[in-house]
């Protein structure tokens, strides 16, 4: 399992930064909840040991689900 250092959201998407410095994202598009969900409810969320949580919308994402559908990573540096 690869150790998650930072997690943030943009408009359209999730990320996730990994200890080797590489950048994962999935769409809110690919998740009912999220992709409804206004900017507010998307950018209030807590992430731990083993994934994402955004209480007010009750929607969990789990690293091993995010990481088994992600795009492509890509480097940290080009997330400036």
């Amino acid at each position: 399992m690869k150790t998650v250092i930072k997690v943030w959201v943009d408009d359209s998407a999730v990320y996730i930064q990994t200890t080797d410095g590489k950048v994962f994202s999935r769409l809110f598009a690919d998740f009912p909840l999220l992709r409804t969900a206004s900017p507010t409810q998307r950018a209030d969320f807590k992430w731990g040991k083993m994934g994402i949580r955004w209480e007010g919308i009750d929607e969990d994402l789990s690293y091993a689900g995010f990481f088994k559908s992600a795009q492509p990573p890509r480097s940290a540096h080009l997330n400036a």
